[in-house]
């Protein structure tokens, strides 16, 4: 009994054993059958109202792409065609279907090869931007089912359509409340969020796959991140300002590292040309807010330089490196920096009510000299062009940028007082 119930169980063994041959046989034979493409559609680059369907063979397709239909969303009506970009295609409109044909079977896409067309597009309500293919191995659209190719999941058909760029800022905690001033500090970190949408304004989210492949067909500048999310920044080209991204879905870290006024980032999908501008924000190394009584920042122990509290908004002052200056004959400014002086929401300069910012040069920067042998230079056109501060004995202070004072103080350091309407850098020499 013992030898037939183990023969018998021999016997059950070697028949599961060869279910198991069969299902991964099978499962190898559908593996083998897989015809993968990709199919996206995007905004057509810097064309309102315009769609641009793109297919593509994959590399590892066993067969060739013959035909296939792009079905438009629920409220999309859809007109002419145009620029299509493989000759041995057509590519047509069948009330919402956008129908792309071999013209023979010879013509169809092979591994790798690709065709795309625009599509004129009117949205009138959408509540969905989801756009849907089918594509088949014949170049007639026939074959059902064993014809059908395989979509790629990093495909995209959900195109995008905007970006919103929170406004950047920074809110600084007093014991009065809490004051919102659209500037950040320098050599800091603060996240700005930058929400994509689709073309019916619901929130885009990625394409989850292993390569973390995201608006495939519309993908935004790669900046060094592995992640086809990142995005494409421009910057301040007269400040040198580094605005860099941080990797994930939304979300942007700015570190600007030199200071600089009236900035913005811009995000831009080279693709199709959708972009967002943020509000105007300044970078500065310390700001001072009305509810600040006296403000104070320093650059080491080198040069000091104290300002009131603005009547209203915020007000910044940043010490740049070495920057192209310019003023008479100097071309090194005092201390070998430049300083940045920027006011943000107040009242001047454009009722021009003068404020006042007080730097003072150590005697181990300044020297010895007299007071008087240093001039004070400002530009107002972000270091472009310079001119020397006039006194405000020779001027009106309430319309012009002056030098309050000049002189020497406790210890030999060079103090001097700015009366100041604008929005300028100041160098000394």
């Amino acid at each position: 009994m013992k030898r037939f119930r183990s023969l018998r169980n021999a016997v059950a063994v070697l028949v599961l054993g060869g279910l198991v041959a069969a299902v991964a046989a099978a499962a190898s034979a559908q593996a083998a059958s897989n015809k993968p493409y990709t199919a996206n559609v995007h905004q057509t680059l810097n064309t309102a109202n315009s769609f641009t369907l793109t297919l593509t063979n994959d590399p590892k397709a066993s067969q060739s792409l013959g035909s296939a239909n792009f079905t438009a969303p629920a409220g999309f009506a859809l007109g002419a065609v145009s620029h299509v970009t493989n000759s041995g295609f057509t590519v047509s409109v069948s009330g919402s279907v956008v129908q792309f044909r071999a013209k023979s079977s010879s013509q169809a896409l092979g591994k790798s090869q690709s065709v795309s067309a625009d599509v004129a597009v009117t949205i009138s309500a959408c509540t969905s931007a989801t756009w849907s293919v089918e594509a088949k191995q014949s170049n007639d659209f026939s074959g059902q089912p064993g014809n059908d190719m395989t979509l790629n999941p990093a495909s995209d058909l959900t195109p995008l359509g905007s970006f919103e760029i929170a406004d950047i800022g920074t809110t600084i905690s007093t014991l009065n409340g809490s004051v919102f001033a659209p500037a950040i500090q320098t050599n800091q970190q603060y996240a700005s969020t930058t929400t994509a949408y689709d073309t019916c304004h619901h929130i885009k989210t990625e394409a989850q796959t292993p390569l973390d492949v995201a608006y495939s067909g519309a993908a935004l500048t790669h900046t060094g991140l592995h992640d086809d999310v990142t995005k494409s920044v421009l910057y301040d080209p007269t400040g040198g300002q580094t605005l860099s991204w941080t990797n994930g879905n939304g979300t942007v870290k700015i570190t600007p590292v030199i200071s600089e006024t009236n900035n913005t980032i811009t995000v831009t999908d080279p693709t199709t040309g959708i972009s967002d501008t943020s509000n105007f924000f300044d970078t500065q190394d310390r700001i001072c807010t009305s509810n600040d009584s006296l403000c104070t920042w320093s650059r080491g122990n080198s040069i000091n330089a104290s300002a009131h509290g603005p009547a209203q908004g915020s007000l910044g002052v940043g010490f740049n490196p070495v920057v192209p200056f310019t003023c008479g004959d100097g071309n090194t400014p005092l201390g070998n920096a430049v300083i940045t002086i920027a006011p943000h929401g107040t009242s001047n300069p454009g009722d021009h009510v003068p404020y006042q910012v007080t730097l003072v040069y150590s005697k181990q920067t300044s020297g010895t000299g007299s007071a008087n042998a240093f001039v004070f230079c400002e530009s107002i056109d972000e270091g472009v062009n310079w001119g020397q501060l006039p006194s405000c004995a020779d001027t009106d202070p309430l319309l012009h940028d002056c030098v309050f004072d000049q002189k020497r103080v406790t210890g030999g350091a060079l103090q001097v007082i700015l009366s100041l309407v604008g929005d300028p850098y100041v160098g000394g020499k």
